[in-house]
């Protein structure tokens, strides 16, 4: 039973790393737009859904340290940091940051760069519409959601 946990807690911290390195693309920050909105970290091409999470598992934690960050993009490193840092240990939501839903803060723009997503489940999903820029707010449209 000892050695089944190690090895889950081993690969849940792979699957997450993993995750961490290809798909966190958004961070909140401050908006051009309207206070707060949703920044690229990275550029973002198109097609792409900047809001991916590894899991619909809720509240389980995977301890990861500075170590394991270390070939992790700067900019989720900072996020890591500032949402879930203690010193050098830092208990990461399985599935990242993305389970922060930061598409709550996304911004109205008529010019929108994200196209809302039918999946048939209860949640919206975006993708990307154009490739967006590091730097770049990440907008919808809400006239899309009546």
């Amino acid at each position: 039973d000892n050695l089944f946990c190690m090895i889950k807690g081993y690969m849940d911290k792979k699957l997450l790393l993993k995750h961490l390195k290809t798909d966190i693309y958004c961070r909140i920050g401050v908006s051009k737009t309207h206070g707060v909105g949703v920044i690229a970290i990275k550029d973002i091409k198109k097609g792409i859904n900047p809001f991916k999470s590894l899991s619909t598992e809720k509240d389980k934690i995977v301890t990861l340290t500075n170590t394991d960050l270390k070939d992790v993009n700067t900019e989720v490193k900072k996020i890591i940091v500032d949402f879930f840092g203690n010193n050098n240990s830092y208990d990461v939501l399985y599935y990242g940051p993305n389970h922060l839903n930061i598409s709550y803060y996304l911004n109205h723009s008529d010019k929108s760069n994200l196209d809302i997503v039918d999946t048939g489940n209860p949640y919206l999903e975006f993708i990307t519409n154009r490739d967006i820029k590091k730097g770049e707010e990440l907008l919808i449209n809400y006239v899309e959601y009546q």
